[in-house]
């Protein structure tokens, strides 16, 4: 028979990923190649509960599924693939048969799952019973409530290339964090008892799907108590209004309720539940305030962040909305000295909103940001605030004036407000319809000049010919003309530094057009941007501003910095030029 693996690794802060490595042996008496595996597990992190670590120990079980594939298709396992393999004190993997394998003439696919204390083969691979510990008090019962799966996405055909799989986390993991600004009245080595209520502990797994089928019983999770606990449950879905989960401290019951919508528990997550628990003194009990943020348990992709809370509801009303806009709904970026506070999808009914302040001390207030609304037409807009601060007492206005010419906006400075509809010669500006929810929108240009770039580089397919960059109001269609003519040509846009300088600034810079860079340059005293003048007759490169639109009968526009904005020739386009990122708000 055959089989593979290749290093071990296995991520803690509840990440168990393994990854397993192979060697291929001559053998002397038939000329087969042998597989041997070996593991070399990770150093892992202490968790707080007990002294045990979250990975693979000693004795631990793997069970593997080593498919031989026929050319036709793929073949599911069945129990006579089985291979149960086993780690020792030293982190190596090792078959517990003993036997030696080879590769099959055919390619395998690998499919397996690892689970401490599940041991042996199971007589039905597509409803292998699982189920999480009812009481998780201990290190040693919330690994064994973990469930770690692995199906190969490719088939793997006898080489001297390393077999790699990475097993991947099938259930949910809740990590409980209490804390208080106020220990004189708090004593949180009280929390005497913690229990996730009302989840459904067990199931059945497809091991060739990868699919969990839920039971019907619904049972409650002991969890340790203490300040920073951790509990694992099987994905599922959680009704609007019933109760996740409740904790006793000081003797006083509370409990966090989800929202009306409802909360998906979804596999491979973890949901980390900050409990804010504060009582100053004089002041009675306050509101427990817990915000949870969801990560993936396999820590190397970035998290992905919700936030809901319960804390003090308040209003804040919209003012100066521009004529002919309805904001029917809205999403608040704020912070505060230590967090930052995202509110989303707040309805707003006659300019007013409700939503939950998220205020961690007494008294505390928040800056708001950035804004970004919705419309009843469909539309939506961001809006940026400078040094705005939110008291949370219901008095609070968020004034919505129509932002104008020269205004710093989000990181850069506005140099046309509205919709742009054409360019004037005789005012070097654009010409801009700013009715109703145009008046929201407009263009800036970033704050800093960055630097001194080509066009493209030498050699750069571009360089001789047209990409289709034409445009001389909008250098987002110039990009995306680029973009069309590197994907038709087989070039990179690394070729072409001043299009991924402006593009790397963030989400929505571009290379800006013509008019754009012209506009910028010839109203630079009203935009209080920092444009170098020319010495005299003297034309430097140092002194010219590019744009990203070719020109008939030259290369590409460069722009010099007088009063009027001046066309400069000749350049090329792998001559430098000064440039500036330009964005659509």
């Amino acid at each position: 028979m055959y089989v593979f693996m290749k290093e071990v690794w296995l991520y803690s802060v509840v990440c168990l990923c393994m990854l397993q490595s192979c060697t291929r042996i001559e053998s002397d008496e038939s000329g087969e190649q042998e597989i041997c595996f070996r593991g070399n597990v990770q150093e892992l992190q202490q968790v707080n509960l007990s002294e045990s670590r979250v990975g693979l120990g000693s004795g631990n079980k793997v069970q593997l599924y080593i498919v031989e594939q026929d050319e036709e298709g793929v073949k599911l396992p069945a129990s006579e693939d089985f291979y149960q393999m086993s780690s020792d004190a030293d982190g190596n993997v090792n078959f517990e048969d003993g036997e030696k394998h080879i590769y099959p003439n055919n390619p395998i696919n690998i499919y397996g799952f690892c689970c401490k204390g599940m041991e042996g083969n199971p007589v039905n691979l597509l409803k292998v019973p699982v189920m999480v510990e009812g009481e998780q008090v201990t290190g040693d019962a919330l690994l064994r409530s973990d469930f770690l799966y692995v199906k190969s996405e490719e088939r793997y055909r006898a080489s001297d290339n390393a077999i790699s799989l990475s097993f991947s986390h099938q259930f949910v993991k809740l990590q409980f964090c209490f804390r208080t600004d106020t220990p004189e009245t708090v004593d949180l080595g009280q929390i005497t008892t913690l229990e996730v209520l009302n989840v459904v502990r067990e199931g059945n797994f497809d091991v060739t799907t990868g699919e969990l089928t839920l039971g019907d019983a619904i049972d409650d999770i002991q969890v340790q108590p203490a300040n920073e606990s951790m509990v694992i449950v099987l994905p599922q879905r959680v009704k609007g209004g019933d109760v996740l989960f409740r904790f006793v401290q000081g003797g006083k019951e509370r409990s966090y309720s989800v929202p009306a919508a409802g909360m998906s528990l979804e596999k491979g997550k973890v949901y980390k539940c900050d409990i804010l628990i504060n009582q100053y003194p004089g002041a009675g009990d306050k509101d427990v305030v817990i915000s949870t943020r969801v990560e993936d348990w396999d820590e190397s992709e970035p998290p992905i962040h919700i936030v809901f809370e319960d804390g003090q509801n308040v209003v804040a009303t919209l003012t100066d909305v521009a004529s002919g806009v309805v904001v029917n709904r809205a999403d608040l970026y704020l912070s505060s000295e230590n967090k930052v506070h995202e509110k989303l999808n707040i309805p707003v009914i006659n300019n007013k909103m409700e939503f939950m302040f998220p205020r961690e001390k007494k008294g505390e207030t928040l800056r708001l940001n950035k804004a970004r609304f919705y419309t009843e037409a469909g539309d939506e807009f961001d809006y940026y605030f400078k040094d705005k601060e939110l008291l949370g007492d219901n008095l609070d206005e968020l004034s919505l004036v129509a932002p104008k010419v020269g205004d710093a906006w989000g990181d850069g400075v506005i140099f046309a407000v509205g919709e742009v509809t054409g360019y004037d010669e005789n005012t070097s500006s654009f010409v801009t319809d700013v009715k109703g929810i145009n008046a929201y929108r407009g263009r800036m240009v970033s704050s800093k000049m960055l630097g001194e770039l080509a066009w493209c580089e030498s050699g750069a397919k571009g360089e001789k010919v047209s990409v289709g960059a034409s445009d001389k109001n909008n250098g987002k269609t110039n990009t995306i003309a680029l973009e069309n003519f590197i994907k038709m040509n087989g070039e990179k846009l690394e070729n072409y530094p001043a299009f991924v300088t402006c593009r790397d600034l963030g989400d929505g810079w571009y290379f800006p057009a013509y008019n754009e860079i012209r506009c910028v340059v010839a109203n630079k005293d009203m935009l209080n941007v920092k444009i170098e003048e020319q010495l005299g007759d003297l034309i430097s490169l140092v002194e010219l501003y590019g744009s990203s639109t070719e020109k008939e009968g030259e290369p590409t526009h460069y722009i010099g910095p007088d009063k009027i904005g001046k066309t400069v020739y000749p350049y090329t386009k792998i001559s430098q030029a000064k440039v500036r990122a330009v964005r659509a708000y």
